[in-house]
Order: structure tokens, then sequence, then C-alpha cells
């Protein structure tokens, strides 16, 4: 099978390329203005391509079975739309691709586009792919990261389906300067896309406050509760103390002020967002003492993700609402204490109940910094950076604390029995 992101890259600078020549890169910038070239795909090539566009490698390799892609003449925009269809054979798959450039400065794009679906579903060898992707490069047109083939997506679609539009806004990273937008099917069935268009929003006027840590932003006539920007710096120098760390990183603390609000302005589904390399924090919440401890941290290090949730139950001394002890008494005499490997090693952790594995990770600090003190932690933060295997954690810890991983688990386990057990 083909490394998609190898072939996504090759595939950019010609996609650089043919913007240029298509005009687009020289388009004088405005807000609100649709930046996608030909975005109905009414002009086409002598390759059969709409002009602007490009078909870059997706998923599957030579020989395999490849998608059917053509200009058709069902449209929703126009006279003409662009199509992808497969069959329950088809493994090799593309997307219809263009680059634009971006603002320095911009902090959102809104996408909208219109798909029409036919009898599509996923069969074995297939992708969970059907909607409009975007992917994000910095001025040196590097990305961000390279672990997806795209940053963002619209939501998946499927079956069949007359027009239907997509229509969502998008948080850019910081220094975003281009933006691919691509239409993909990877599954089995047929699908149409019409009317594309991507543009950069109006700058929302964020009202700005700060404290020594925090830059405050609110939506004018929608201030944050009084006493809140101070409280919030209070947790911060808390927990701070706590940890005995001196940290002077500045959080961009953004509030809003209802569910529907902060939905709508960044595309969510939940309630919050956080952009950790931005130092951005996106909430309808007044206060955070969850979030605000890997703020803390992360200058540090970003340990296994049960080193890092569980600093931050353990601190709080709760999980669910509830006191800590009482769901470890409740997980130790139910015999749901997982084993040390199960919480450090990230694809054991995932599969895992996180109302067993989380407790059990606070539960596991507390016993480390009771015996240890708070400076060990942070070394440990620094020496297990980026780290999601047991056995480099392991040695690791064994470097720093000059015991055995193995037998301060057992010394763990056996403080759970003598605690909790029934007598």
């Amino acid at each position: 099978m083909m490394r998609p992101g190898i072939h996504v890259r090759a595939a950019v600078m010609a996609l650089v390329a043919a913007v240029a020549a298509a005009g687009c890169g020289q388009r004088e910038f405005q807000y609100d203005t649709n930046l996608i070239a030909n975005g109905s795909f009414e002009e086409v090539g002598g390759d059969g391509l709409p002009k602007g566009w490009q078909l870059v490698p997706f998923r599957g390799g030579e020989g395999q079975s490849e998608v059917a892609y053509a200009v058709d003449a069902v449209a929703q925009d126009g006279a003409r739309s662009w199509s992808f269809r497969a069959d329950p054979g088809t493994q090799r798959f593309h997307l219809l691709a263009q680059e634009v450039a971006v603002p320095g400065d911009a902090t959102h794009v809104t996408l909208t586009g219109w798909m029409q679906l036919e009898d599509v579903d996923m069969t074995k060898g297939q992708y969970a792919q059907c909607n409009f992707l975007l992917t994000f490069f910095d001025e040196s047109h590097h990305r961000f990261q390279e672990m997806r083939v795209a940053d963002k997506r619209t939501r998946l679609r499927s079956g069949s389906q007359l027009w239907t539009q997509e229509d969502q806004t998008f948080r850019l990273p910081k220094g975003t300067r281009f933006i691919q937008v691509a239409c993909v099917l990877g599954m089995n069935g047929r699908a149409w896309f019409d009317n594309v268009t991507l543009s950069v929003p109006k700058p929302v006027p964020w009202e700005e406050s700060t404290t020594k840590n925090f830059v405050f932003h609110s939506l004018p006539g929608h201030p944050m509760p009084q006493g809140s920007k101070e409280s919030q710096q209070a947790i911060f120098d808390a927990i701070a103390a706590r940890l005995g760390v001196s940290s002077d990183v500045v959080i961009q603390y953004y509030f809003y002020p209802d569910t529907t609000t902060i939905r709508s302005m960044l595309s969510l589904k939940g309630y919050q967002y956080v952009s950790w390399d931005d130092y951005e924090f996106h909430s309808i919440n007044a206060n955070d003492n969850h979030e605000v401890v890997h703020f803390i941290t992360d200058p540090v290090g970003r340990p296994p993700r049960a080193i890092a949730e569980g600093t931050v139950f353990w601190l709080h001394d709760e999980y669910g609402g509830r006191p800590l002890g009482d769901v470890m008494a409740e997980n130790v005499r139910a015999r749901r204490v997982p084993d040390l490997r199960h919480l450090i090693d990230y694809n054991l952790l995932a599969m895992e109940d996180p109302n067993v594995t989380l407790p059990a990770a606070a539960s596991f600090v507390g016993f480390i910094v009771d015996r240890w003190g708070t400076p060990r932690l942070i070394e440990l933060y620094a020496a297990t950076n980026g780290v999601n295997s047991y056995d480099v954690f392991a040695a690791a810890f064994e470097n720093i604390y000059k015991v055995p991983a193995l037998e301060v688990e057992t010394a763990w386990r056996d403080r759970l029995r003598a605690q909790y057990a029934r007598k």
C-alpha cells in the first residue's frame, strides 16, 4: 500500500503551480470571499479535470482497482459537478484537491460545499471517507502534523441522499498560510461534489484583558463573570506551587457565553477546544482547573497520557465528582485495577475503560509523589516526553527513581489492597 503522506507532499507542489497558473494566488484577498477557483467545476481542462484542481493519491497502490472519476452533468450549481464512483473491489482512491493562500493572521475558515450520494457504504479494505478535507501548511509549506492525510474534515456521509450542503467553520493553527481543500470518496458507491467555497470570515472583535499567565478574550456584550479572571490566575498559581514549577507560559483563554455560540464559531460537538501548540483554550466555562495543569507541565514534557491525566486527578483528589479514594476502593474491591503496562502503553490504555484507568493512574501518581515528592515527578515528565511505550517508560522510571518500575508497581498494589480491600 502506498504511504499517503509521501504522495500528498509530492502532489502539493504540483498543486501550488496549478493554483498559480489559474491565477488564484494573485487574487487580492478579501474576507468572506470565496478563495476557491472553479468551485462548481464548470471549466474543464484538456486532461478532463476541472481547471485549478488536481488529483492527489489518497490510498492504495499501482495495480489495484482504481476509483472512477469524472466531471458529470448532474449538478447542484451550474451545469457540472465532480463525481467519484467505487465498487466493492476498489482499493485505490484519490483526492480532488486545490490549494489556496490565506493571510497569516487568519484564525478561521468557513468551508461550504454540496454533496449527493448513491449507495455509499464501506467494504473491507476501503476507508471511511466521503466528505471534504482540509490540510494546513505554514509559510514554508510544511504541514503542522504528518500523522493524518488531512487536518480537518466535514462529517462523514454515507447511504443515499439528494444534494445536501456542508457548512462548517474551522479553527486554523497559528501561522497557517496555505490550505488544501479536497473532495474524497474512500468507499463503495457514488458521490457527487459541487459548489465548493472556502472563505476567511471577518475577525471576531474579541475584547481582551490580562493577568500574569493569561490573555482573556470575551465577545462584545458577554464579559466574563466578575472575579473569574482573578480566580483563574489563582488556580494557576496554586497548581504551579503544588507541582513546584515556576511557569511563565501565557495562555490565550477564549470565553464563550453558551454552547450554541462555541459550536457555531468553531464547528464543535462539545463545549471546549484546546490548541496545545498555540496555548489556546476555548470554553463556555469561565474557569478551568484541568487543562491548565497540562499547560503548566507541557513545557517540561508530555509523558504517557496516564501520567499526565493521572497528575490532574491526583491534584484534585477526585474523579467524576467523587473522592478519588471512594472510586479506588470500589475498583479495588471489584478487582478492576489494571497493571501499569496497560496504563502506560497507549495502545493498551485506549482499549480499557477510562473509569478504571484514570483513577488508577491518579492513584499511582499519588503513590510515587508521596514516596519521592513532586521534583521527581517533574523529572519523570521530562524524561518520558513523547513516550507511549511501557518498556521505554520503565527504563526512564528506573533511571530517575533508582527502583525498577515493576517493584514500585507491586508496592503500590500492596498499599491499595491494604487500604481498600474488605477486612
